[in-house]
């Protein structure tokens, strides 16, 4: 079993880095269909925010590694490590976003330069959420080592990563009606099949063990965990729904926003948790 503070940073991570990868592809998908300069450049300036909290969430993962020389030896797996190519993939789409964000604030930044740089950081953000998916397969954590785990940390990034991505084209005084009416769709499609995820997942346990656990003993609370992930995140999506109505305040907007922001994190966060809790090594 990892240690309580290990897994917390992780499950701040696995939470936050792709929930902020795919609110960033939210904010790109409407910032590649702009036709008014004036929208566009909100999108551009908050930009940063998505950027944040995939900060926040790079940073947590890091406490972890304990030394400056452990976080340089991560490098030395690129190509053959899941946990290498899921660094990487993290750095690289910050320094792309990070860039892209700096060179907004440019009196000229032309869609030529602008559109070219956000797909390429799209497609580091993509493969971020790929390498999170998958390093988690590790053989000798029969309780990790499953269809399940890459599974649910897609899901978990399409369950509160578009629901993040809605608040921030609030913030950024954009409507695109379309975009947040798909995103919302996109995050109870997901909230309905992650559930379902968690719930295989949970129930394939009972067959795992070693000389010292059974997978059962360990999350013995998983159960509870998966009905509150869908209370909470059923919660976030309905707050999100709600914000979509025509005629509102626009205050009445962000506040419901924020609250289904919240609530679809905090939905991820209880069964990241759990995951962590679940660390088991094959024999002793």
């Amino acid at each position: 079993m990892t240690s309580g503070f290990d897994g917390l940073s992780l499950a701040v991570f696995t939470s936050l880095a792709p929930a902020g990868v795919v609110a960033f592809l939210s904010l790109a998908i409407a910032r590649l269909g702009a036709h008014d300069h004036a929208a566009a450049v909100r999108i551009d300036r908050m930009i940063s925010l998505p950027f944040a909290v995939v900060l926040v969430g790079f940073i947590a993962s890091a406490t972890h590694l304990g030394t400056p020389a452990n976080a340089l030896h991560v490098f030395s797996g690129v190509g053959r490590s899941p946990l290498s190519n899921e660094v990487l993939a993290a750095v690289v789409f910050l320094l792309l976003v990070g860039s892209y964000w700096m060179m907004a604030f440019k009196e000229r930044f032309p869609d030529a330069v602008a559109k070219p740089w956000l797909v390429l950081a799209c497609l580091a953000g993509i493969a971020l959420i790929v390498g999170t998916s998958l390093a988690y397969d590790v053989t000798t954590v029969p309780t990790w080592s499953t269809p399940y785990t890459p599974a649910n940390l897609a899901l978990s990034a399409l369950l509160a990563g578009p629901v993040l991505g809605a608040l921030f084209l609030q913030i950024a005084r954009v409507r695109a009606r379309w975009l947040e009416c798909a995103l919302v769709v996109v995050a109870a499609a997901a909230l309905v099949a992650g559930t379902i995820v968690l719930a295989l997942h949970q129930a394939s346990l009972a067959s795992v063990a070693n000389y010292e656990f059974t997978a059962t003993a360990l999350a013995p609370r998983y159960p509870m965990a998966i009905v509150a992930h869908f209370a909470l995140g059923l919660a976030g999506i309905a707050a999100a729904g709600l914000s979509l109505r025509r005629v509102q305040p626009a205050r009445s907007t962000l506040a419901l926003r924020i609250a289904a922001s919240a609530l679809v994190l905090a939905a991820v966060f209880v069964t990241r948790l759990v995951f962590y809790n679940l660390h088991m090594t094959v024999g002793f």
